[in-house]
């Protein structure tokens, strides 16, 4: 008879894997991939005002207020953010429904377009290395591994 594997030789084996070091290699790995788009942008857009437009498009209208907590800004960091991008149209302030006296900001048909050609541009450019410079089966991996990284970012 075949030996099968008890649960706690299972558990050991997953006590292996350094947790510290595979968090060490992830954020390395993020943040020259970070870094890389970055120096590769061809916008104008500061990652601050990348950061705003993608809240307001995934979240939809928010306040200052509710922008800087999200980015861990001061409401008077972001409110010079926001007021660049409104001078150049791609978002726009609207009194918030629930109380006059405050208001909230939405993204506007020229800010989505300007978000999406970013992000159509990042896209390519990540698909381009991949395609060019990785195998199917590590295209593969990191298929499988992306929704886990995004899992990882809503606990930090």
């Amino acid at each position: 008879m075949q030996d099968m594997p008890c649960k706690c030789s299972l558990l050991n084996m997953r006590d292996e894997i350094d947790v510290e070091a595979t968090a060490a290699e992830l954020r390395r790995a993020v943040s020259q991939v970070k870094r890389r788009m970055r120096n590769n942008r061809s916008t104008d857009l500061s990652a601050p005002e990348s950061s705003v437009l993608s809240r307001l498009d995934r979240n939809g209208p928010d306040s200052i207020a509710g922008l800087a907590r999200w980015d861990q800004v001061t409401p008077q960091t972001m409110g010079s953010t926001v007021a660049s991008l409104e001078a150049r149209g791609f978002i726009e302030r609207r009194p918030d429904p629930e109380d006059g006296r405050r208001f909230v900001l939405s993204l506007t048909a020229a800010g989505a377009r300007q978000l999406h050609d970013i992000r159509d541009a990042a896209t390519s450019s990540i698909a381009a290395a991949l395609r060019d410079h990785l195998t199917p089966a590590e295209i593969r991996l990191i298929h499988d591994a992306a929704p886990l990284i995004e899992r990882v970012a809503q606990y930090l």
